[in-house]
């Protein structure tokens, strides 16, 4: 249960990490387009606002500059014609203007120009600066103490240019009306004679201000050189001065700096954007006009439609992630639950993953890695089971098993160990039955030599009786104890044999101890292999600890594997507890060896001394032949002599009888071994 659920947490991290790494850096990214295209649209939208704005209010000025310049370039015609010069020139102080010669075709003249465009042109008018008088096309004359210098037109003789003159209201019709005016010069002279001008409503110029619309609500302004309002929507601000109206202090500034420019102001508490803009040098202005809440509603709408799109871009993504996620995951909780079964023992998996991609070739490592696994156990299983049958005496080993890697060594090991213990065994077999048959060989001697010194102590009994009986006996007593030196210094040669074969026997046992520590080192090489196999797995752990949750799948792994090189580390103890007990046992027969060698040693040296003896029998019976009269003293010797050849045949037969027990106990410990 509370493996299936760190399985379930574990799918819900990697799914949520998938999503967080790679939906978080989308939606940075995202977020991050989003914001430069904002501000790019925006950027672009107040670009095209403000564009809109300022080619407005340059439309409106241009539409205004070539209003009033078709009025001004009239009068400038006006003022170079030569019937109105003539006029003026004979008109002087006190003269009426109307009893001048042409005065009559000059006012055709004006009153033609005034009906070209009736609409406009309220009256075009002449006046003489010598008579301070004025004659206007509509029939209008000035009375007699009109003062010309108070005329709002006046400043075009001061300057001698032609200007325009700030609105006013026409007394006669209500109407708002400004005059183009521009001087008159004396060709001759070039003093001023005059002024001509003409009187134009402002109707026409309202209308084209109130034609123009932009976006849904904005509008255009009108307003004059010194800032009065020529229009405005609000009819009540018409006629009133920038400084008078609560309007930003920057568009005051701009109509007196007589500068273009882009403006964000407030009227009113009402944020509005505009573009200043001069009509040419008419000294007239126009002001565009729009609210803040137009002047952004596209960037607003696009801003919600991309938050929008985006937001349903994310949600998209998101939702693709967490599908590609599940997907991705699932050939990985696959490799979890095949690695749960490995932790628990089970090697008979098989993994289904058919991806294609680096998943797919963990999968087919993964499947390697378990068959691997199962090859190595098997390998373990068979060299315990081999290791098992030589500690029950069985050395002929057959490996069924090709052992691959370093397990190669391990089997070459173990059929070279076989061979070695074979060879060893046979040899040491082969030593103790000629152990075995040296040792009867040695009893019989030993007891043909006690017989011997019985018949001897029967003849010195009968020595007493007869003479020629004991020069007989000794006679016979020679004869016997030369056989018996044969007979012992055979003994002592077959002894020595004996001390060869068991020196090869010790050699043997040497060779079986050296083997049994190469076995050992062998054993030591496998404690090692998985030591390293255990290191390998707990810095698997630590990669797996590094890598985080991806890597607790692998953590498991390691763990599992470092768990079979515990495993290999215990057989390879148990067996070389077994090899240490085997070389106990060897050490055992060794020693044994040593001491019945030792044996042997002393056997060697009795039958020497008794052959010394028996020697020593013969020249004394050699004696007895030659001379009768040191019979006693011989008899007494050779009684003596008899007595030592009996108790040394005594030990003799004594050591034979150990050296025999010794050997058959030998072949006993080597029976213990199946021998091939």
């Amino acid at each position: 249960m509370g493996i299936q659920k760190r399985e379930t947490n574990s799918k819900k991290r990697i799914a949520d990490e998938i999503l967080h790494q790679i939906g978080g850096s989308v939606i940075l990214v995202l977020l991050f387009i989003a914001i430069v295209a904002i501000c790019m649209v925006g950027w672009l939208i107040i670009t095209s606002k403000r564009t809109e704005l300022t080619q407005e209010s340059n439309a409106a000025a241009n539409q205004l500059t070539g209003f009033l310049e078709q009025y001004t370039k009239c009068v400038e015609q006006l003022a170079v014609n030569p019937e109105i010069q003539s006029v003026m020139l004979e008109t002087k102080a006190g003269d009426d203007i109307w009893n001048a010669k042409q005065m009559d075709t000059v006012m055709d003249n004006l009153v033609k120009i005034a009906n070209t465009d009736s609409e406009n042109v309220m009256a075009v008018w002449l006046s003489d600066l010598d008579a301070s008088a004025l004659a206007q096309s509509d029939g209008f004359t000035s009375e007699e103490g009109w003062d010309i210098t108070g005329r709002g037109w006046y400043s075009c003789i001061t300057t001698k240019k032609t200007i325009l003159t700030e609105p006013y209201i026409d007394s006669s019709t209500g109407n708002m009306i400004l005059s183009a005016a521009s001087p008159v010069f004396d060709d001759a002279t070039g003093e001023v004679l005059g002024a001509v001008g003409m009187d134009i409503s402002l109707d026409h110029m309202t209308t084209i201000m109130r034609e123009y619309k932009i976006g849904r609500n904005g509008y255009m302004l009108l307003l004059s050189e010194n800032g009065t309002f020529l229009y405005h929507p609000q009819n009540d601000l018409i006629q009133k001065n920038v400084k008078d109206i609560d309007i930003s202090q920057n568009v005051v500034n701009g109509v007196l700096s007589n500068n273009n420019e882009f403006l964000k102001y407030k009227t009113e508490g009402h944020t509005k954007y505009g573009f200043l803009q001069h009509a040419g040098d008419t000294g007239y202005m126009v002001l565009s006009s729009l609210s803040m809440s137009e002047y952004y509603e596209i960037l607003i709408a696009m801003i919600v439609t991309l938050i929008l799109i985006f937001a349903v871009g994310i949600t998209l993504i998101a939702i693709t992630i967490k599908k590609s996620a599940t997907k991705l995951t699932k050939p990985i909780l696959e490799l979890n639950h095949t690695a749960q079964q490995l932790a628990a023992g089970n090697l008979d998996v098989t993994l289904t993953i058919t991806s294609e991609d680096e998943i797919g070739e963990l999968g087919i490592s993964f499947q390697k890695t378990v068959n691997r696994l199962k090859e190595y156990i098997a390998y373990i299983d068979e060299t315990a089971q081999v290791l098992a049958q030589i500690a029950d005496g069985k050395l002929h080993v057959d490996l069924k098993h090709d052992y691959a890697g370093e397990f190669q060594k391990i089997k070459t090991a173990l059929l070279n160990i076989s061979d070695s213990m074979n060879q060893v065994m046979l040899g040491i077999n082969e030593s103790s039955e000629r152990v075995s048959v040296g040792a009867a060989e040695l009893a019989t001697a030993s007891q043909v030599l006690a017989e011997g010194a019985e018949e001897q102590a029967a003849s010195i009994e009968q020595l007493a009786a007869t003479t020629n009986s004991v020069t007989q006996q000794v006679e016979n007593s020679r004869k016997e104890a030369e056989t018996s030196a044969k007979a012992t210094a055979q003994a002592a040669s077959m002894i020595e044999q004996n001390q060869e074969k068991m020196k090869s026997m010790m050699d043997a046992m040497n060779t079986i101890h050296q083997t049994s520590q190469q076995v050992v080192g062998i054993i030591q090489t496998i404690e090692d292999i998985a030591s390293q196999t255990n290191l390998l797995s707990l810095n698997a752990s630590i990669e797996a600890a590094r890598a985080g949750d991806a890597g607790k799948g692998f953590a498991v792994v390691a763990d599992e594997i470092g768990k079979l090189a515990l495993e290999s580390s215990k057989a390879a103890n148990t067996t070389k507890e077994l090899i240490e007990i085997s070389m106990e046992e060897i050490n055992r027969g060794n020693a044994i060896a040593v001491g019945a060698m030792d044996s042997l040693k002393e056997s060697v040296n009795v039958v020497n001394h008794v052959n010394e003896m028996i020697q020593e029998t013969s020249k004394n019976a050699v004696l007895q032949a030659t001379s009768m009269e040191q019979l006693r003293i011989g008899i007494e010797e050779i009684s003596h002599g008899i007595h030592d050849n009996s108790a040394a045949s005594q030990e003799t037969s004594a050591t034979s009888e150990e050296l025999a027990s010794q050997a058959e106990l030998l072949n006993k410990m080597v029976q213990k071994f199946e021998l091939c």
